[in-house]
């Protein structure tokens, strides 16, 4: 980190949807490099005021009160936790219960990301693109929820 720099534990989303967050439709929870994949993928289907992506930084411990506010922020939004790994792997089963516990079970959240796998990764490229795919559908199709979490 440089000089004048500070860690932060949740990085809120600053783009358009913080400017009107009661228009937001859907909060996409993640942490590391998937988070660059969901703000290209927002760009490229036009939905950057109403899809907002927070990135959790610190996963623990875990930051529930910034997390909650998050939450509180965006009434009107469904939430949605996003890794790119597997659902049995990644960081999933850590969060999960944290996430209930933030929102004390008064909304749903959902799970976009890859199924179970034994590997952590095909082997194959096409494959992967594939699935990356089918998980940036997942997050972004608001008609219908991905999994619930």
């Amino acid at each position: 980190m440089l000089p004048g720099t500070n860690f932060k534990r949740l990085i809120p989303d600053e783009g358009p949807a913080a400017v009107s967050p009661q228009k937001v439709k859907r909060v996409i929870f993640c942490t590391g490099k998937i988070y660059y994949e969901l703000i290209r993928e927002r760009k490229s289907r036009g939905m950057d005021d109403a899809v907002a992506v927070v990135r959790i930084e610190q996963l623990s411990p875990f930051p529930f009160d910034l997390v909650k506010a998050e939450t509180d922020r965006y009434q009107n939004a469904d939430l949605v936790w996003c890794q790119e790994e597997h659902k049995n792997q990644g960081y999933y089963d850590y969060v999960k219960p944290r996430l209930h516990t933030t929102i004390s079970h008064t909304r749903s959240i959902w799970y976009a990301g890859r199924e179970p796998a034994a590997a952590p990764a095909t082997g194959n490229k096409h494959g992967h693109l594939m699935e990356l795919q089918r998980l940036l559908d997942a997050a972004f199709n608001l008609e219908t929820f991905p999994g619930k979490l």
